[in-house]
């Protein structure tokens, strides 16, 4: 009977499926379909961080459509909440991102919607994709939680890569006048999730593509275990933070609740579990790079051009997947662009420009020391150089050496030696310490510089941090040493945070590796900073005041107790308005001493009927300045986005030690009437007047004027133009407006302050073919002139002009 009834069962319940097929069995597929969904959907708002990352054998073409069956088996991270401007609350627009990997890459995906119309992407060159919307996948490949790669997309699928780094010392003012400035990263501001805490020099070689939608974008990637560092094992664990920026509100969301109270962004990722029997290969890089520029110069009235062709080659070796060896012979470190120009916050240091050079700037975060103790562009066309960086257990390891050319030496026959060593440990979750030594040799001349650095986290919000270094000099058998040092004290808190630093440069501390602009000086500082955050969509959705308090002494008098040589205070407010608007407030007020020993060569002519008598100046009083910063930028609109920065107020003009007026102007406008064409124009503006006279001191316009149209995502046009005019009044006596002289080493004669004027035009086109890093042509010109008087372009006169070929082909050896 019990046989019969079951029979009888199975029957009615075939008769039922072959009678409702159609509707039976979609039903059942789309609960096998949720099942399976929900076992790989992390949702960050739940807490779903910890990922067993599928693995698929076969790979997938990259062309920005997921909808190949490895990606319905991928990972789907959802649940995104929103960072910036306020944290904690879930994510306006949804995002799904999708990862999984195969023996050779790792994949990532994601869908971004957006409302119809608001999405922000164009053709734009690599790694200037920031005023795009994009996607940032942030991977930390050995789970250390403080560096980690970046590789992030615009919704066409236009490429930036760098390397983030968590914590280390910011320098304080480096001696100059800091603080202030509003951002909130230097005084106990958060850690950012955006492209800007990344360092984007450094290229890798990997596959994306991207495509707008109706609902808003996809993107599909492809990274390649070949272009990566990775911790050695059997099973490895990588931890993983993914980033949307979102430009008509300005918006960044992340996939897991991050908290802006914490000190770092990468210990709050998620993690990428399971991942074994990865197949490396061989990882072997060879560039050959060949150069030649045809310069022209003016030969007695005659136009001649001369040229020289270069050859080079880079090679990349991947010893293990954390270690690499990096060397060049007679490398091509020519630039295709010339540095762009800067108007010093204080004129009398030194500007800073950043390393672009691609054999540097490879792994340069392994050898990266505070305080810019190392600065490769000290090593100015080097002959040969090799470098080793990687991560062995705890350790981070960087070593670089070269052999520079000798016209860069003082004497101009021998080859100066640079060598570096970085040694940094991981303490805990994200302590370190660390061990640096460079040496420059010179013939029998030496500088070398020995340093110890460390920081220490405390409660995810507390960082105390240490660097002592020491250097030793001889040039001509003639011996000196110096230190510089410095310590700080942070708190980075959601509401509330401070940064408080000491800093001091001895007398004789001397680099010739790295880039200090100042010496002789201790400058103590106080930051607070409080942040209040609005609602989303009300008028103002973040607050942000920061208050700080500068000294700086001579190095001596600080020990001896006397009082400081500057003082500084400010207190800077910046707003972000519904919709992407920005803007800022910043107050302060200044004192400033002037040091006699560095008017030592100073002397003032004065006229006595037939009589001239020339006598020592005297260093002017204490002078007191007040300054106002004003600033508002616009949030990146479909075709257009701008900013403008201005300063006003009383200042010191170190020349002449006396009070002046001073006005800067900083505005940039930047457009993209489609696409392909992007146009950025920058206009600078810096003027100082003698308040007894309002006669001008220093005045300095230069505008910048870059054009770029980009026929597809590998070649692109561009043109870029820059004016600089700089007007430098002869300087005065103060006292009595006499003419200042300058006393000779010689002693018995003197130089004449002059009146000075030069007014230069700097023009460069450019056709570039770049389809993957170190795979280039470049095909340029670029020509100098001058004009007696500014911006007339009537009576330019060339100065030089030059024609430019270089290329270069990146072969991956299988």
């Amino acid at each position: 009977m019990r046989v019969f009834r079951l029979m009888v069962s199975v029957g009615l319940l075939a008769g039922s499926v072959l009678s409702a097929q159609e509707r039976v069995r979609p039903a059942a597929d789309t609960q096998r379909v949720e099942l399976v969904a929900n076992a790989l959907t992390f949702s960050g708002r739940d807490g779903k961080t910890l990922v067993s990352l599928p693995r698929f054998e076969t790979p997938v073409s990259i062309d920005g459509d997921l909808s190949e069956p490895q990606w319905q088996g991928a990972a789907r991270l959802t649940g995104f909440s929103q960072f910036n401007p306020s944290d904690g609350v879930p994510a306006l627009d949804s995002t799904v991102a999708y990862v999984w990997y195969a023996p050779d890459a790792i994949y990532f995906g994601a869908r971004a919607y957006a409302p119809a119309g608001t999405v922000r992407g164009t053709l734009a060159d690599r790694d200037r994709i920031q005023n795009d919307d994009h996607i940032q996948f942030i991977l930390d490949t050995f789970n250390d939680r403080r560096q980690a790669f970046v590789f992030a997309v615009n919704p066409l699928g236009v490429q930036s890569d760098g390397i983030r780094t968590e914590g280390g010392l910011g320098g304080g003012g480096r001696g100059g006048r800091g603080g202030g400035g509003g951002g909130g990263g230097g005084g106990g501001g958060f850690s950012r999730a955006g492209l800007g805490n990344a360092d984007l020099n450094q290229d890798m070689i990997w596959q994306s593509k991207g495509r707008i939608t109706e609902f808003g974008y996809e993107v599909e990637l492809r990274v390649p275990f070949k272009s990566i560092r990775y911790r050695v094992g059997s099973v490895l664990n990588w931890g993983l933070q993914v980033v949307r920026n979102t430009q008509r509100n300005s918006y960044q969301d992340t996939w897991t609740v991050t908290s802006r109270g914490n000190a770092s962004l990468l210990m709050q990722s998620g993690r990428l579990t399971g991942i074994h029997d990865l197949r490396r290969g061989l990882v072997l890089d060879v560039t050959p790079v060949v150069t030649t520029a045809f310069n022209g110069a003016d030969d007695n009235g005659a136009w001649k051009y001369g040229s020289k062709p270069q050859y080079g080659g880079d090679v990349r070796w991947g010893l293990t997947p954390n270690l690499t060896l990096n060397g060049t012979i007679n490398p091509d470190f020519s630039q295709v662009e010339a540095d762009a120009g800067q108007i010093p916050g204080d004129v009398r240091f030194a500007l800073f420009f950043p390393e672009l050079r691609p054999f540097f700037v490879e792994g340069n975060e392994q050898i990266d020391t505070p305080n810019q103790l190392v600065y490769t562009r000290r090593i100015v066309q080097p002959v040969v150089a090799t470098k080793l960086t990687g991560k062995i257990s705890r350790f981070d390891l960087g070593i670089l050496s070269a052999v520079d050319n000798e016209k860069y030496s003082a004497s101009g026959k021998e080859n100066p030696l640079f060598n570096v060593v970085r040694l940094r440990r991981d303490i805990s979750t994200q302590s370190n310490i660390g061990f640096t030594v460079t040496d420059r040799r010179e013939g029998s001349d030496y500088n070398q510089v020995y340093n110890a650095d460390g920081r220490f986290l405390m409660r995810n919000i507390y960082a105390l941090q240490y660097q002592y270094a020491a250097s030793r000099t001889s040039v001509e058998d003639v011996g000196s040493n110096g230190s510089i040092w410095e310590a700080s004290f942070d708190r980075t808190g959601r509401n509330y945070g401070f940064r408080n630093s000491i800093e001091g440069v001895s007398p004789n501390f001397a680099t010739r590796t790295g880039f200090v602009a100042r010496t002789d000086y201790v400058q103590p500082q106080a930051n607070q900073r409080y942040t209040w955050f609005g609602k989303r969509g009300s008028l103002v959705e973040q607050m942000m005041t920061f208050l700080s308090l500068q000294g700086t002494w001579t190095y001596d008098d600080f020990f001896n107790g006397e009082v400081p040589l500057e003082t500084r205070g400010s207190l800077s407010t910046s707003f972000q308005f519904r919709g992407g608007w920005g803007m800022g407030l910043t107050p302060s007020l200044e004192s400033f001493a002037f040091q006699p020993s560095r008017y030592s060569d100073y002397y003032v002519v004065r006229n006595r009927g037939a009589l001239r008598d020339t006598v020592k100046f005297n260093v002017g009083h204490r002078v007191p300045a007040r300054q106002l910063q004003f600033r508002i930028t616009t949030p990146q609109f479909q075709k257009f986005g701008a900013s403008f920065n201005t300063t006003f107020g009383r200042d010191a003009e170190f020349f002449e030690t006396a009070q002046a007026k001073r006005r800067d102007v900083n505005v940039t406008i930047d457009l993209r009437p489609t696409p392909q064409l992007r146009t950025s124009l920058v206009m600078l503006h810096q003027e100082f007047r003698r308040v007894r006279d309002n006669t001008t001191i220093l005045r300095t316009n230069i505008p910048r004027l870059r054009m770029e149209y980009q026929l597809n995502r590998a070649i692109f046009f561009r043109f870029i133009g820059q004016y600089e005019s700089r007007l430098r009044d002869a300087y005065r006596d103060p006292n009595g407006e006499h003419p200042i002289v300058f006393r000779n080493e010689d002693d018995s004669t003197y130089t004449a302050s002059t009146r000075s004027r030069t007014n230069g035009l700097r023009a460069d086109w450019l056709f570039s073919y770049f389809p993957s890093p170190g795979k280039v042509l470049y095909l340029g010109y670029g020509a100098s002139l001058t004009e007696t008087q500014a911006f007339r372009f009537q009576e330019l006169d060339r100065t030089s002009d030059g024609f430019f070929i270089k290329l270069s082909w990146l072969y991956r050896v299988p």
